[in-house]
């Protein structure tokens, strides 16, 4: 797929005055730097990479992507894939960290990676962007619909109900 994919990475920095944070974003932009330069092609960049919180950047991403990779190591929520899967307009595959906090909601639409497995992310990349556009719609419409009709109102009773539930065992 040269010259066909663009990985495109946003990635938003944070902890910069910590020194290992630091020596690992320079790592990650030499890294890039590598692999452009060892299969780019003067018309091609198979990375494009932005260090920096660009909100209509991201926004513009959401609603283009072909596949999206949420690749969490730990994570709460992640509302990366859940704001993406509402407003993307290319019936876009969600590639999704079973570790990522959205996997319970999402899980069962989204194609689930190990993000400690690289064979099996690079695969699941690959199933994404070859996947027939049937299979992309239906994926993309069930993850929108759960989504929108997963309230803010429904978390919140999930939530009293879990606390009632742990007073009731702990309590």
């Amino acid at each position: 797929m040269a010259g066909e994919v663009t990985f495109l990475a946003q990635l938003q920095p944070s902890r910069s005055d910590v020194p290992q944070y630091a020596a690992y974003m320079e790592a990650v932009g030499r890294t890039a730097e590598e692999v452009n330069e060892e299969h780019g092609t003067d018309a091609w960049r198979p990375i494009e990479l932005y260090m920096e919180d660009n909100f209509p950047r991201s926004v513009a991403a959401y609603k283009n992507f072909d596949v999206l990779l949420v690749n969490a190591v730990r994570d709460g929520m992640n509302l990366v894939a859940k704001e993406s899967a509402v407003i993307n307009e290319k019936r876009g595959v969600l590639v999704l960290s079973e570790n990522a906090g959205a996997h319970e909601e999402l899980g069962e639409y989204a194609l689930t990676v190990n993000p400690y497995d690289i064979d099996e992310q690079a695969d699941a990349i690959h199933a994404a962007l070859t996947m027939p556009e049937e299979e992309r719609g239906r994926r993309s419409r069930a993850l929108r619909e759960i989504v929108k009709s997963n309230t803010i109102e429904d978390w919140v009773e999930a939530q009293m109900k879990d606390i009632e539930a742990y007073r009731e065992r702990y309590g």
